[in-house]
């Protein structure tokens, strides 16, 4: 994965063409996703991606998973919230390493978007810019996922 994208770090996002809505996300070597998204895209945040945190968007990011096929990375983030959903977003990765969100949507049938009414879901999107990296000193640990707890997650 490391020679596709730069995985020593997190990526910053912003949402559609005239949106004040940000991602932050990373991906580790075993698989694992997560993200968190915003609309005040602050150093903090940054740094929850670095270490971890106290706030909110620290404790409770969306974790999930990734599969590249070929130029394109596919994750699935669950969203445990209300009666929870599952999100999919797809991203291009671009010959310079960077990557761009190409798709960002969710599974209507099986979930009740409540509070999410204003999340950019489209299935397709021409005003994604590339996401702009950040380099770490370290890395969030991946066994903060609380995910690897759950016996389904790990097949137990």
């Amino acid at each position: 994965m490391d020679k596709l994208i730069d995985i020593n770090g997190c990526y910053v996002s912003q949402h559609g063409c005239d949106s004040a809505f940000y991602s932050v996300y990373m991906f580790y070597a075993n698989g694992l996703f997560t993200i968190a998204t915003t609309g005040n895209l602050t150093p903090e945040l940054i740094l929850c991606f670095e270490q971890g945190g106290k706030s909110n968007i620290c404790m409770y990011p969306l974790w999930g998973t990734y599969r590249v096929e070929g130029e394109y990375i596919k994750t699935q983030t669950i969203r445990p919230e209300g009666n929870g959903c599952v999100i999919f977003r797809d991203y291009k990765i671009l010959p310079d390493k960077k990557i761009v969100n190409i798709s960002d949507y969710v599974e209507p049938q099986y979930t009740n978007l409540g509070y999410m009414g204003n999340y950019p879901s489209f299935t397709t999107s021409a005003c994604e810019k590339a996401a702009g990296f950040y380099s770490l000193k370290s890395k969030r640990d991946s066994t903060d996922c609380y995910l690897l707890k759950k016996k389904w997650f790990i097949g137990k």
